[in-house]
């Protein structure tokens, strides 16, 4: 997979290590079946989040927020912000779609009324060339 040419979904989760590498490996199983070019890595808060030195966890701090919030006065045990990078090649049907099929890796029903049980956020960088 040659860099110039990828594209790399982003997938923020505040969860366990266990949660965040079963996520990270359910998103490697849909780009299997779709036959996607791919390669999955699950980086931890304190790494640097590629945006001028802030750390994952500085940028991802709104998923801590927002578990806080909907589990006011529970203890978060083990959990800690990670992300799940998918870099890709050629991605037919589109780049969004393939996004939103691994969105559903950790949200299956988006229009759930409840919180999600694993806060999340996700985007999308680089430039297809």
């Amino acid at each position: 997979m040659g860099d110039e040419h990828t594209i790399e979904i982003r997938l923020g989760v505040y969860a366990t290590d266990g949660t965040a590498a079963g996520l990270a490996t359910a998103c490697g199983r849909v780009l299997v079946a779709r036959g996607v070019e791919h390669r999955v890595s699950v980086l931890g808060a304190g790494e640097p989040a590629g945006d001028g030195g802030r750390s994952l966890g500085a940028f991802h701090e709104d998923l801590v927020e927002q578990w806080r919030l909907t589990h006011p006065g529970a203890d978060p045990g083990a959990r800690a912000v990670w992300e799940i990078r998918v870099a890709l090649g050629p991605v037919p049907g589109g780049v969004e779609e393939v996004r939103a099929e691994l969105v559903r890796v950790i949200c299956p029903d988006p229009g759930h009324r409840s919180p999600c049980e694993v806060p999340w956020a996700s985007y999308t960088t680089g430039v297809a060339g």
